[in-house]
């Protein structure tokens, strides 16, 4: 607002960045932060000191309604402006200067977007939904010296290219101090927790409700966290939370057997995977997009070398046959065991008891039904200890350690994959070509972690057979 005729601007502490230079300012999260007003108040303030030029904006715009010109004309109003800005139904120009805020659509204007001159800032707004494709043109386009790019979106899918871009890599750091920054990127995840007039919103009611009634959707649309909201999931998103470092939280050590779960891929388009494994705790998870399936094979051989593996469970299917050839040849180490996991093959020991009187062959459809199964169970138990503090042996646990890069990647594929339902009480779970039919990538990361809990030379349900697991467990 305008007092004794200097503008005083009240700004959100968490929103400080926006007003020192840097390439890329990137802040997302969940409803309620104020993202979107400290954007526009940032921006036209700026507008009103010196000649700026501004995109406003997103994916998909089909009309002015659908950009943020009504958000900024209701914040020059806000802040007594109004002599500033010269409004127009479809523009927003500088009275006194050269200032111009310009909205547009990016998919269906990409040529206009490529020939425009002067831009020194981009917001884009929504901007979960923005394409990879569109991201490709729209960074090497404004290259403007000082030009800078504005970044603000509520996180949807941890796979959207957005969120790849700006987050994945850096969400370590993230997670442990709310932000992460260097020469070019500062982003910063923004709550509703860090807006002072979030209170005084009907917003706060609402918040409640889902806080209390609905932990996935408030974690989702509050906490911003990926979506989380999978209702026929096999394994739920809190429980993979509660299995990230659970072997330090309940004090137990990595023993017993050394697996490595490879997925070959062996489709095109598809990355190859590995997952490493001692005892329950899983140290690592990598990804490979390039080379063929005989590099891969390579590759996954050298790395459970590596690591002393004494077991390799591949995908057996279709690239079976290569596997077997390469052992065939060059023979293999005596103390790794390779054994072919063939999902669609009937539930391995089928007259073993897998929960009160019902057998393996009458609980599963097939073997990746059963093996993905028994590693939700894993999942499940982990979660009761840690948040229940319900004790269970740890050879039938889970803990991905924090180390582990993907671990954003393999979450987001565990939680994706739903049980099949059909005419049958058996289970059943979605095939990698009935995620595709849903327009969903192959969960190769996530398969690769089936394999690693699939050796079927020993206990199916824990590793104890052969090594000493007297260990003590602090719950």
């Amino acid at each position: 607002m305008i007092e004794n005729g200097r503008l005083r601007v009240e700004r959100i502490k968490a929103f400080k960045a926006l007003w020192s230079p840097k390439r890329f300012k990137v802040f997302f999260g969940g409803r309620g932060s104020g993202k979107s007003w400290e954007f526009a108040q940032a921006l036209l303030v700026m507008g009103t000191m010196k000649d700026i030029r501004v995109l406003c904006g997103r994916e998909l715009q089909k009309s002015i309604q659908e950009s943020v010109h009504k958000l900024l004309c209701d914040t020059i109003d806000r802040l007594g402006i109004q002599q500033n800005y010269d409004i127009t139904k479809t523009s927003i120009k500088g009275v006194f200067n050269n200032t111009e805020f310009i909205f547009s659509g990016i998919a269906t204007n990409i040529t206009a977007i490529k020939s425009m001159e002067g831009i020194t800032h981009v917001w884009l707004e929504e901007a979960e939904n923005i394409s990879d494709h569109s991201w490709s043109i729209l960074i090497p386009t404004f290259r403007k010296s000082g030009s800078e790019i504005w970044v603000s979106f509520n996180p949807f899918d941890e796979l959207d290219s957005t969120y790849q871009r700006f987050v994945t890599p850096y969400l370590k750091q993230i997670d442990s101090d709310g932000m992460f920054e260097d020469d070019r990127h500062y982003i910063r995840l923004v709550n509703y927790q860090d807006n002072p007039h979030f209170k005084a919103t009907e917003l706060q009611a609402e918040m409640e409700v889902d806080r209390e009634n609905n932990h996935n959707k408030y974690l989702h649309i509050w906490m911003g966290q990926p979506n989380a909201d999978y209702e026929d999931s096999v394994i739920k998103p809190e429980w993979v939370n509660a299995a990230i470092d659970s072997h330090l939280k309940l004090g137990f050590p990595g023993a017993g057997v050394k697996v490595l779960g490879f997925d070959p891929a062996d489709e095109g388009g598809d990355s190859k995977a590995i997952v490493y494994r001692h005892g329950s705790i899983v140290h690592e998870v990598k990804e490979k997009t390039d080379g063929d399936i005989s590099d891969g094979i390579n590759w996954a051989f050298n790395e459970a070398d590596d690591r002393n593996c004494t077991h390799l469970v591949y995908d057996g299917l279709g690239i079976g046959a290569a596997i077997k050839e390469r052992l065939r040849h060059e023979g293999a180490s005596g103390r790794i065991q390779y054994e072919a996991f063939i999902g669609s093959q009937l539930a391995h020991d089928p007259d073993r008891k897998y929960e009160n009187d019902r057998y393996n062959k009458d609980v599963f459809r097939n073997q990746r039904a059963q093996y993905w199964w028994y590693l939700r169970d894993r999942f499940y138990k982990t979660y009761l200890a840690i948040e229940k503090g319900v004790y269970t042996d740890p050879t039938t646990l889970i803990s991905l350690s924090s180390d582990v890069e993907a671990l954003p990647a393999l979450k987001s594929e565990l939680v994706r994959v739903q049980r099949k339902r059909g005419n049958t009480q058996q289970i059943q779970i979605e095939s990698k070509d009935d995620m595709k039919r849903r327009g969903m990538p192959s969960p190769n990361l996530a398969d690769a972690l089936v394999y690693a809990f699939a050796v079927k030379k020993i206990n199916m349900t824990g590793d104890k057979e052969g090594y000493n697991w007297d260990i003590p467990v602090n719950y």
